[in-house]
């Protein structure tokens, strides 16, 4: 909690974040660019950066053609972060998640970010494949290696009870507002993304964890959590698609 006060930490994470992106040549994301020279422990100046949230559908239609393919390129470079970054966002709500007028991905609030070991990098790569292939004793074995278990873990029990709580998180569909733009005459639509519901549906997998004696790290929690996110995004901008089984699209 105190790193997400210090504004100096959260410069870094910027500056470590936009580092990434050009070394691995990422360029459809950006972050904003912090002034150091103008920052300090309570106050961060950077880069303005105009854009509009990635649950406003109508207004990302009149910036790209394709709403599908900005998706892809926020999720894309958060999973890039995730297989080969030291640390990854991990506050990853709409509005944390810009679509700009040139119709680059903007990342912003860096005062969350998990950070990554190479042992949790491999299980959660094996988590990822064992999900794509609906492998669930393949997701309690890499859940297994990636916490602290209590005794022998019941790995076909515990996938088991993955399968319940994964089917049932893939049937929930979110809420679309639809408003009238009084200056525009037309209909807007956007997706209401409930922190509650997200952060709840964490807590479930976490406890279907802790009965079968397996306590996970923090990490673990946050790359679910982010995942949920672009579950609900995925549901409003690419309701055809389905970005996890296309390796040819997103690769962990």
């Amino acid at each position: 909690m105190l790193d997400e006060l210090d504004f100096r930490k959260e410069a870094q994470n910027i500056l470590s974040f936009r580092e990434f992106l050009a070394a691995n040549q990422i360029n459809d994301a950006t972050a904003p660019k912090p002034y150091l020279a103008y920052s300090g422990s309570r106050v961060l100046t950077m880069e303005y950066l105009e854009g509009v949230p990635l649950v406003d559908l109508d207004r990302i239609k009149g910036i790209v053609s394709d709403p599908p393919s900005v998706l892809l390129s926020a999720l894309r470079t958060w999973a890039a972060t995730v297989a080969s970054h030291d640390q990854f966002h991990a506050d990853l709500h709409a509005g944390n998640l810009l679509v700009l007028s040139d119709g680059r991905i903007g990342f912003i609030d860096f005062g969350v970010v998990g950070k990554i070991s190479e042992s949790f990098r491999s299980a959660a790569k094996n988590l990822f494949n064992a999900v794509v292939e609906d492998d669930y004793e393949g997701v309690a074995e890499a859940l297994i290696t990636m916490g602290a278990t209590r005794g022998n873990v019941d790995k076909r029990k515990f996938g088991a009870e993955l399968r319940e709580m994964l089917e049932k998180i893939a049937s929930m569909q979110p809420q679309v507002v639809i408003t009238a733009n009084q200056i525009s005459g037309t209909m807007d639509a956007q997706l209401d993304v409930d922190e509650r519901e997200t952060t709840n549906l964490v807590l479930q997998i976490v406890q279907v964890a802790e009965r079968n004696g397996l306590k996970l790290p923090r990490e673990f929690g946050l790359i679910v959590k982010q995942a949920l996110y672009f579950d609900r995004y995925q549901k409003l901008l690419a309701p055809e698609m389905d970005p996890l089984r296309d390796a040819s699209k997103v690769q962990v």
